[in-house]
């Protein structure tokens, strides 16, 4: 009969370690210490902060896209559409006032535009922060 190592009844010294030592030492010798790196700006593992970066980079400049549509280019259309009287505003809203004269040039159609686009930039208007923040995390990544 053969001996067998691995037998229930062995009491043979064992050279495997317990688990929480080898996870231990494995984590801290195959990742970068991070120790010196403030929390809210640590970066985590297997995390690529670059397509991070990139996304907010994007939804920052939609942000921007969409303010400057909204000053510059849809800016005549909201000045010039506001109405005091709420009746005729209901009214400009449902069919045009002067019998579809304005239908030619679309103008009723761009004003709705313009009233729809008002403030939309406000959605995108987090990213910048965020942009800025996964820029730092980048930095110590």
């Amino acid at each position: 009969m053969t001996s067998n190592p691995t037998a229930i009844g062995d009491t043979s010294p064992s050279t495997i370690q317990p688990a929480h030592e080898t996870s231990a030492s494995v984590e801290i010798s195959d990742s970068p210490s991070f120790r010196n790196v403030p929390w809210p700006v640590r970066p985590s593992l297997g995390i690529n902060y670059n397509f991070v970066s990139i996304m907010y980079l994007v939804g920052s400049s939609m942000a921007l896209l969409f303010y400057a549509l909204e000053k510059q280019v849809l800016a005549p259309l909201l000045v010039e559409g506001e109405d005091t009287n709420d009746e005729n505003a209901l009214i400009a809203s449902n069919e045009s006032a002067d019998g579809g004269a304005n239908d030619e040039e679309g103008g009723d159609a761009w004003k709705e535009f313009a009233k729809g686009m008002e403030g939309m930039y406000f959605i995108f208007v987090p990213f910048i922060p965020c942009l800025a923040w996964s820029l730092i995390v980048r930095y110590y990544w």
